[in-house]
């Protein structure tokens, strides 16, 4: 898992998965106080996420 950064400054976790299919597509994730979520947009913007505009 390593940490990303939106453009606004929000830091996003990034894990890619363990087989071949899951390991070419990024899993965007969010903690907040214990609770990790799967998520698609920024939290902090709103912006769709993409590992290629990432930090």
């Amino acid at each position: 898992m390593q940490e990303r950064f939106c453009t606004c400054g929000k830091m996003v976790l990034v894990q890619y998965g363990t087989n071949d299919r899951m390991s070419r597509n990024p899993v965007f994730l969010t903690a907040d106080k214990k609770i990790v979520a799967a998520i698609r947009l920024c939290p902090g913007c709103g912006m769709p996420l993409d590992i290629n505009t990432l930090r």
